[in-house]
């Protein structure tokens, strides 16, 4: 949060059955705040609540890859299906 200027700079959010597995739909930072670290601080600190699940996982475009490696997840393969005309924001 930029209290300065009344902004949420970045978030990020998790979907969990609170037994085995999460998923991570959600990582956004604004452009004007990337680059700050503050993506990896919200992977990080998400990593940390959801420690004691089997799986955790989140869907990405191949260029955003590398950046989640770092907090050791792999490359694997997804199916997805996208509504694009129900896509808001």
């Amino acid at each position: 949060m930029d209290e300065e200027n009344k902004k949420v700079a970045g978030f990020i959010s998790a979907v969990s059955d609170k037994v085995l597995s999460a998923y991570i739909p959600l990582l956004e930072v604004l452009p004007e705040y990337q680059g700050e670290g503050i993506g990896s601080e919200l992977v990080k600190r998400m990593m940390d609540k959801l420690k004691e699940y089997y799986m955790i996982d989140i869907v990405c475009d191949e260029n955003r890859q590398t950046f989640y490696t770092k907090f050791g997840f792999k490359k694997h393969s997804a199916m997805i299906k996208r509504n694009y005309d129900k896509q808001e924001g």
